[in-house]
């Protein structure tokens, strides 16, 4: 019996561990995040991370789907299947938890980089209004600076080629904030609100509790009764 269940117990513990790999990319990008020094900072580093999250992020979404189609029925109450039950949604909710953190990582992160953005652009052009900056971000180009910028000091050129990386990154972040979104919204179709899966959770374990309460009043009667028989 319990080597048929050693696959399913294998296939739970890569979960685990692909949840780990999860919180572990999301730790170093926070650390990556933290640089002062926009010239040492790998983009391209950040990016693997990124990109390695959102694989785990897609292969997990599959991976629980299969797992809640063949969980036990609500109405068995047997220990094997709240057992199941609770591990499932135990695992579940964790993974929703590390994925919201992804997503405000990345929202947090993009309003460092418009912050760095709207630093270098003061840098390459203090005349700039605040206006003339917003639109610059918002539109993504240097093309307001380029030409005066030419004629300037190799230092200012350096400095509009870091701008135009920040850009360039930029575009990517927003479009790693969106599939982020998009996948986050696939786990909350997994199971409908998050409270359902608590209540669910609640329910079996409490259910648990009632029938250990029920086995130890059984056992109480059961020797009563034999107490009685013996005289």
């Amino acid at each position: 019996m319990a080597r048929d269940r050693l696959p399913e117990l294998l296939q739970y513990s890569e979960i685990r561990y692909q949840l780990s790999q999860i919180a572990a990319n999301l730790e170093a990008m926070n650390r990556m995040s933290q640089t002062i020094n926009l010239r040492s900072f790998n983009e391209n580093e950040m990016n693997e991370l990124h990109n390695k999250n959102l694989r785990l992020g897609n292969q997990l979404i599959g991976r629980f789907k299969e797992f809640k189609a063949n969980l036990p029925p609500e109405d068995d109450y047997s220990l094997e299947a709240r057992m199941k039950r609770t591990l499932f949604y135990g695992l579940y909710q964790t993974y929703i938890n590390l994925w919201q953190k992804n997503e405000a990582f990345l929202q947090n992160y993009e309003q460092k980089v418009k912050k760095n953005l709207r630093m270098h652009t003061k840098i390459i052009n203090s005349e700039a209004s605040e206006q003339e900056i917003e639109l610059l971000i918002e539109n993504k180009t240097t093309k307001l600076f380029v030409d005066n910028i030419l004629q300037e000091t190799e230092k200012e050129r350096q400095t509009l080629r870091d701008l135009m990386d920040r850009f360039n990154e930029l575009r990517k972040l927003e479009k790693s904030i969106e599939d982020v979104h998009a996948l986050f919204m696939r786990i909350q179709t997994l199971v409908m609100e998050q409270s359902e899966t608590i209540q669910r959770v609640e329910f079996h374990a409490q259910q648990a509790s009632l029938y250990v309460d029920k086995g130890a009043d059984e056992l109480d009667q059961a020797e009563k009764s034999h107490k009685k028989a013996r005289k």
